[in-house]
């Protein structure tokens, strides 16, 4: 029997679930090491002159809406040379505004975990907190674990993406991917080889296949 490793992935995403736009992205930054990536922002923000009094706290601010480009491109770069694993799912919404419920965020969540959860079975994973309540994120929880492989094994948490790096990291992906499908955004060749899964799928269908598996 073949004993694999426990690997830690970050989860994030950009886009509006409730907009009516046409896109949604959600990413995941997978990694056996999350110490060698902790320090990755903060070494572009050092590298770009970024030095304020209060480091910590302006490190923080860091994502993909409010960087500019080059500090983007850096971030990226610095990700393609690393040992992490990339994967992100692009929903199409089909200008539809859809519910921002925990169910509906389950759904996203496990769709993205299946491009890599054959491979990786022991997972610990860190969602941004999307939501706050106990209940929530109760339910966010129970779907992702019904649906997780019986072979595998799971912890879940929920984390401020600002406080961690790995989710912080996986902000750029999905900001990333999401620019590339609306404008062609040049920062995506960076990581385009990087990618290990880059999919495509309308809402209704994933919707209905996950509610479907659930019953």
């Amino acid at each position: 029997m073949i004993h694999l490793p426990i690997v830690h992935v970050g989860v994030d995403e950009c886009g509006a679930l409730t907009a009516d736009t046409a896109l949604f992205t959600i990413a995941a930054v997978l990694t056996q090491d999350p110490e060698s990536l902790r320090n990755v922002i903060q070494r572009v923000a050092v590298h770009s002159g970024k030095r304020l009094q209060q480091r910590r706290r302006a490190l923080a601010e860091f994502k993909w809406r409010n960087s500019s480009q080059r500090f983007r491109s850096d971030v990226l770069e610095r990700l393609a040379d690393s040992d992490a694993k990339l994967f992100a799912l692009t929903v199409n919404k089909e200008s539809r505004r859809i519910a921002d419920t925990p169910e509906n965020h389950a759904v996203l969540v496990c769709a993205l975990l299946k491009l890599l959860w054959n491979d990786y079975p022991n997972v610990a994973l860190l969602l941004d907190k999307h939501f706050t309540s106990p209940t929530q994120i109760a339910i966010v929880n129970t779907f992702v674990y019904r649906q997780w492989p019986r072979t595998g094994v799971l912890s879940i948490e929920h984390v401020d993406s600002q406080r961690s790096p790995l989710v912080q990291l996986a902000d750029f992906v999905a900001g990333c991917v999401y620019a590339w499908h609306r404008e062609r955004s040049e920062p995506y060749n960076v990581i385009e080889k990087k990618l290990s899964v880059a999919k495509v799928e309308s809402w209704s269908s994933l919707k209905a296949q996950w509610v479907s598996e659930t019953k």
